[in-house]
């Protein structure tokens, strides 16, 4: 078995910013996928738990998406609606926007383009 054979993966980058006490945004960068997804995860739960109601999540600088970041904003939206807080998620990445398009998730998530 050879250990130290080429690079491991990198972390998720997230920018988060906090705009006003009940709103944030967050801008992942990079892959988000089954290793990465939890990162994002937390990252949200954290905001809800501080009382942040309001979360868009900017997937402009997402390089790739996988089934798991689907199944995460899809389980997201439910709870937001069931809980009371909103997410939107704006300025998909060509990759990002293609999977939401094929699957038919982005009839059932707040997809948005934002101008400049």
């Amino acid at each position: 078995m050879m250990t130290g054979v080429g690079d491991p993966p990198s972390p998720l980058a997230i920018d988060t910013e906090l705009q006003g006490g009940d709103t944030a945004r967050l801008t992942p960068a990079g892959e988000l996928d089954i290793a990465t997804v939890p990162q994002l995860e937390r990252v949200l739960s954290s905001l809800l738990s501080r009382g942040v109601r309001q979360i868009a999540v900017d997937l402009s600088q997402v390089t790739f998406i996988d089934s798991s970041a689907l199944r995460m904003f899809i389980v997201l939206n439910a709870r937001a609606a069931s809980e009371d807080w909103s997410l939107r998620i704006v300025n998909p990445s060509e990759q990002a926007r293609s999977v939401f398009e094929i699957t038919g998730a982005e009839q059932h998530l707040r997809v948005e383009s934002e101008q400049g």
